[in-house]
């Protein structure tokens, strides 16, 4: 029962993660900035929106993060 317990723990994680992972890159509306999915710099991806690629990103006037460099 356990080991099912931890089982269903762990698949409802990556469900909430899959969202944010799926998309190449993250934008940050407040700074305005966008990263690499992967990017160490990103702490919280709920305060992040999905960007599907560089260009979708720039057009809408984010710039690229200066540690990740998407």
């Amino acid at each position: 029962m356990k080991k099912l317990s931890i089982a269903t723990l762990i698949a409802v994680l990556i469900a909430m993660a899959a969202p944010a992972m799926a998309a190449n890159y993250l934008a940050n509306p407040r700074s305005m900035i966008f990263h690499y999915a992967s990017c160490r710099t990103i702490k919280k991806t709920s305060n992040f929106i999905p960007i599907g690629s560089r260009q979708e990103a720039v057009d809408a006037g984010y710039r690229p993060c200066k540690v990740c460099n998407p």
